[in-house]
């Protein structure tokens, strides 16, 4: 039989240096919060159990987590001492398990399967009992460094570090995979240092080769990947390059993006080929984009599905909306939540949908706001019309059926029906349901007052 694997994922940390009241770990990296990540390269292994060790903010994680991973286990660290502290406040779930444990940082969210699996596979070749992984920085600042004495590996923390130590570049990425009954062993007799009085996971490699057990090392070239997130700064370099992959994955994909410098997509956004991305936009995650969308320059769209063949004009906002087929929007245009736009829907410049459903070929091409409305189909919805739609108490429905033709800058006073095929006069104010095929109007008589601007200037003494 396979010997089992298993992962811990500190989470524990306080993250001064992010100067937040959040858990580091949860800060959003690629629209995900950087835990995240870990999270799916445990379950992708796949890891027979999942250890995730919390303590600040802990509510937040272990909702989150247990949300995606509903067999996750818990533990919290009551003090933050130190790397090797957070593994024995696992002791007892550990104590349990047979075969091995990866143990991953949950603030290195630019990890891939590819460099754990492949890690995995070398410690097993190697008959090891403990394997960790180093990558050699221009600038190790901050990272404990490797140190190869006689054949055996010495990990020295920055801070315990003399300038000597300092120079060298190759550092331990914190990654490790243990025998767990050796790592218990171990982290029981981890010292706190010196310096700072924290317990080192990393004395674990010193004290394992001790023990005369074998120890290697799996040394990557693809320092992104085990890049630690401290403070903003490094939150923002991650970003950019989760970004410029993803970017690369719909490009591969089909997808043409003309400036990926300045465009935005998170990491769960989903386009389909032959799709064209203008520079600066925003597309956020739960966003499906389908085949032969155009979505142009300064668009943001967030949680919405876009069928084929959606033309998004400049600056337009969607969220949390459906839009059908060979829709046109914008630009200048806001799709606010709960709307669905159906087939051949046009929505002009500085037009407002807000939870509403517009029916096959219906425009509102200029000027206008929709509320709470259920439009039918090839609707005309004239420049300047606004659904009056809140009383002060409550949010009211228009109702506009099928081929009706609404004037421009008409107030349709909620709640309302329009009939099918109705007309409504320019500039009316509709109180009442139009029957089908009528006509609305609402206007008062036309009065002309002869020469009363020239009275209104003499009496206000103007020449």
């Amino acid at each position: 039989m396979e010997a089992k694997l298993h992962t811990i994922i500190l989470a524990a940390g306080e993250g001064k240096r992010m100067k937040s009241d959040i858990p580091k770990v949860f800060h959003p990296v690629g629209g995900l919060p950087m835990i995240e990540y870990v999270l799916r390269r445990a379950i992708e292994l796949p890891s027979d159990r999942v250890i995730v060790v919390v303590g600040t903010g802990k509510e937040i994680i272990m909702d989150y987590v247990s949300k995606r991973y509903e067999d996750a286990l818990f533990v919290h660290q009551d003090k933050q001492l130190g790397t090797a502290d957070a593994v024995k406040s696992a002791a007892q779930e550990l104590s349990q398990l047979e075969g091995d444990v990866l143990i991953l940082n949950g603030d290195v969210p630019l990890i891939k399967h590819t460099l754990i699996k492949d890690f995995y596979e070398q410690y097993k070749k190697s008959r090891a009992s403990l394997g960790f992984i180093t990558a050699t920085l221009d600038n190790p600042e901050g990272y404990g460094r490797v140190v190869k004495r006689s054949g055996k590996f010495l990990i020295v923390e920055e801070k315990d570090a003399d300038e000597r130590i300092k120079k060298v570049k190759e550092i331990n990425a914190g990654i490790y995979i243990v025998a767990c009954k050796l790592l218990l062993k171990a982290a029981e007799k981890v010292k706190p240092s010196r310096v700072t009085g924290e317990y080192y996971l990393t004395d674990i490699v010193g004290i394992i080769q001790s023990m005369k057990k074998k120890v290697t090392n799996y040394h990557t070239d693809d320092t992104d990947q085990v890049l630690g997130i401290n403070d903003r700064k490094a939150l923002a370099h991650s970003e950019k390059i989760l970004n410029r992959r993803k970017l690369n994955r719909l490009m591969s994909g089909g997808v043409t993006i003309f400036d990926p410098d300045n465009t935005y997509i998170e990491q769960d956004v989903v386009i389909g080929k032959d799709s064209i991305v203008y520079p600066n936009c925003f597309i956020m995650n739960g966003t499906k984009i389908g085949r032969r969308c155009t979505i142009w320059n300064g668009s943001i769209i967030k949680d919405a599905k876009l069928n084929d063949g959606v033309e998004v004009r400049p600056y337009s906002i969607i969220e949390q909306s459906i839009i059908g087929r060979d829709a046109v929007l914008g630009p200048f245009a806001r799709i606010r939540p709960e709307s669905v736009l159906d087939d051949n829907v046009h929505i002009g410049n500085f037009v407002e949908i807000k939870k509403s459903s517009l029916g096959k070929g219906t425009k509102a091409n200029h000027l206008s706001y929709i509320g709470d409305a259920t439009i039918g189909s090839r609707v005309n919805i004239g420049a300047g019309t606004i659904t009056c739609n809140y009383d002060g108490f409550r949010k009211n429905p228009t109702v506009i059926e099928d081929e009706a033709f609404i004037g421009s800058n008409t107030a349709l006073v909620a709640p309302v029906r329009v009939g099918k095929g109705a007309m409504i006069g320019a500039a009316s104010a509709i109180t009442k349901d139009v029957p089908e095929n009528a006509l609305g109007i609402e206007r008062a008589e036309q009065r002309n007052i002869e020469s009363y601007a020239i009275k209104r200037k003499n009496r206000l003494g103007h020449k």
